[in-house]
């Protein structure tokens, strides 16, 4: 991930991906909510923007609030810097990401509806939230009408890919070997989780 993503990002973009990788991988392996977020923030280093800001983030989250709205909002204030413009921050997005995350305790359609509503760079934390979630309850915590809405790819940008439904790439990225019991693709990256389900195994 890190040597991907240093082609176009650096310090805190990668920081964010290790974070986003991590929790995804710990998810995957049942893990609790709580448990996610500690694998996130366990491969990022404690005083970097990132981890402060995702630390505030689920504070936020999991305070006492009167109402949704009220929630959103307090969560939404206590990761973004007032007065700047720019949206598009790697610490900011998933810090409100994890934080949609935990205020929906891992539940899929609030996750992705708690991160869109606070707005921001709200295509990228909704779908890191999604990612949490769905990596956390599976495919079927997917709303049925949000599901039906995707079809496939109609090959505007990338004409070779017309035709291909996003659900026929998983099933080649990760084509399924019952003897092993698990995802093919993940056994060369040390099993689903990595060491000791921090996702560690996935950000070498």
């Amino acid at each position: 991930m890190a040597v991907d993503g240093c082609v176009s990002h650096d310090g805190e973009g990668i920081y964010g991906g290790r974070a986003v990788a991590a929790g995804v991988a710990a998810a995957m392996t049942g893990a609790s909510p709580a448990a996610v977020i500690a694998a996130a923030l366990s491969v990022i280093p404690m005083d970097s923007w990132t981890a402060r800001s995702l630390r505030r983030g689920v504070v936020a989250a999991r305070r006492e609030y009167h109402d949704t709205l009220a929630m959103e909002r307090g969560l939404r204030s206590s990761v973004v810097i007032g007065g700047y413009p720019w949206t598009d921050l790697a610490p900011e997005a998933v810090a409100l990401a994890f934080g949609a995350f935990a205020a929906a305790r891992g539940d899929f359609r609030t996750s992705v509806l708690t991160a869109v509503n606070m707005g921001r760079d709200a295509d990228t934390t909704a779908a890191v939230a999604g990612a949490l979630a769905g990596a956390l309850s599976g495919a079927g915590a997917i709303p049925a009408e949000w599901a039906s809405a995707i079809g496939p790819v109609r090959g505007s940008c990338l004409p070779s890919m017309r035709g291909y439904h996003v659900l026929d790439i998983a099933d080649l990225l990760t084509p399924y070997d019952d003897q092993l019991a698990e995802p093919v693709g993940l056994v060369g990256l040390g099993g689903a989780a990595g060491a000791e389900g921090t996702g560690a195994g996935w950000i070498s």
